[in-house]
C-alpha cells in the first residue's frame, strides 16, 4: 500500500491536465486524496484560533492513519454486497421509524383527550408521588430597617395583582429580592436555601400558614406558598400530564401501527396491487 504526502502546490500551467481540478492535494493514499481546502475548512470550524500549521500537520496525519485503517478494514470484513445489504436494512429501518413517529404525532397524539389523561391519572395517581416538596408562590427579602414595612406586610398578605406590582416597585433601588413563581413549581429546598431556615423548618411554617414572615441579622423575609405539594403526596395532574400522555401513546402505539399496516394490506389486496407468486394467499 502506497502512502504519498504531497506538499507541492501545482502550477497553474499544469492544471489543464490536473486530475485534482485545481484543488491542492496535501496527502494521498492509493488514489484517495486529502485537499488543502478540506483542512482549511476543518481548521475554521475546530481550530479555535490556534496554530494553523500545527493543526494541519496533526489533521493530515490523522487522515492518513484513518484512511489506512479503513483500507485494511475493507480487506478483512464482509463482502461489499453484504455491507450494502446492511446499509439498506439500516436505511429502511430509519425510514420506517421516521414515518411511524410522524403518524403518531399527526394522528395518534391528537386523538388523546384531556378526559382520557384525567381518567388515567385518577386510576393511577399513586404512580406519581412527589420525590421532593414543591411549592408555588413568591419569595421576598428586604434589608432590615427598610421603610414602610407595615405597608409591605399588607401587600404581601393581600397578594392581588395590584399588591404584587406595589411590592415590585417598592423593591426598586433597594438591596431587595422579589421573585414570583405562581405559575412554576419551585422545590422547597431551593427556596429554603436562600433563607436562614432549613427545608423542614420552612415547610413546617408554610403548612401552618401560607404567607410567613421571619428575619435574620440582615434581612426580613416574606414567603408565600399558594400551593404546596409535600414529598410523598401525589403530584397534581398539571405536573404529570405530559408524562401520562407519553405513557398512553406508548401503550397505544403498537396496536395503532398494526392497524395502519393491516389497512394498507387490505387496500393493496382490493386494488390488486399485490401479486402472490408461487405462494398461497393467507
Amino acid at each position: 500500500m502506497t502512502v504519498a504526502v504531497l506538499v507541492v502546490v501545482l502550477c497553474a500551467a499544469c492544471q489543464s491536465g490536473d486530475p485534482h481540478k485545481g484543488r491542492v492535494p496535501l496527502a494521498g493514499i492509493d488514489g484517495a486524496y486529502l485537499y488543502k481546502d478540506e483542512v482549511d475548512l476543518m481548521y475554521a470550524v475546530n481550530g479555535n484560533g490556534g496554530d494553523s500549521t500545527a493543526y494541519a500537520d496533526a489533521y493530515i496525519k490523522k487522515w492518513i492513519v484513518e484512511t489506512l485503517f479503513y483500507n485494511k478494514a475493507q480487506e478483512n470484513v464482509a463482502s461489499d454486497s453484504e455491507i450494502e445489504r446492511r446499509v439498506e436494512m439500516y436505511r429502511r429501518n430509519l425510514i420506517l421509524n421516521d414515518y411511524q413517529e410522524k403518524l403518531v404525532v399527526q394522528q395518534l397524539e391528537p386523538s388523546l383527550s384531556d378526559d382520557e389523561i384525567a381518567d388515567f391519572y385518577k386510576r393511577n395517581s399513586s404512580m406519581f408521588d412527589a420525590e421532593e416538596s414543591v411549592m408555588k408562590g413568591y419569595f421576598l427579602k428586604v434589608p432590615q430597617g427598610s421603610p414602610r414595612l407595615n405597608e409591605l406586610r399588607m401587600w404581601c398578605i393581600g397578594k392581588t395583582e395590584e399588591d404584587l406590582e406595589k411590592i415590585e416597585k417598592y423593591c426598586l433601588g433597594k438591596n431587595a429580592v422579589f421573585e414570583c413563581f405562581f405559575d412554576d413549581w419551585q422545590p422547597v429546598a431551593v427556596v429554603a436555601a436562600r433563607t436562614p431556615l432549613t427545608e423542614s423548618q420552612l415547610q413546617e411554617r408554610i403548612l401552618r400558614k401560607s404567607t410567613i414572615e421571619f428575619k435574620d441579622n440582615a434581612y426580613v423575609y416574606f414567603i408565600s406558598a399558594d400551593t404546596l405539594i409535600v414529598e410523598g403526596d401525589s403530584k397534581p395532574i398539571e405536573m404529570v400530564s405530559s408524562e401520562i400522555k407519553e405513557l398512553l401513546l406508548n401503550s397505544k402505539m403498537a396496536n395503532f401501527i398494526k392497524e395502519k399496516k393491516n389497512a394498507l394490506y387490505n387496500e393493496a389486496i382490493q386494488n390488486n396491487s399485490v401479486e402472490y407468486i408461487n405462494a398461497n394467499r393467507p
